[in-house]
């Protein structure tokens, strides 16, 4: 078994030939870190528009 990235606990094989680098309970931690992130980046593009997902390029034009 490969070792985890950020633990000492093995990856299973076929996770390691999926291309993952994190064991589990670890890739399970970031992901929910990600998507509690990601929660707070909806915002209005435009005036009277629809909330969508905005990105750090998008921060310059939103509201306009």
């Amino acid at each position: 078994m490969t070792p985890c990235n950020l633990c000492d606990d093995g990856i299973p094989k076929g996770r390691v030939s999926l291309g993952y680098v994190t064991c589990l309970p670890c890739g399970e931690d970031i992901a929910q870190r990600l998507s509690e992130q990601r929660k707070k980046q909806c915002a209005p593009t435009y005036n009277k528009g629809a909330y969508q997902y905005i990105t750090l390029n998008d921060t310059k034009s939103i509201g306009r």
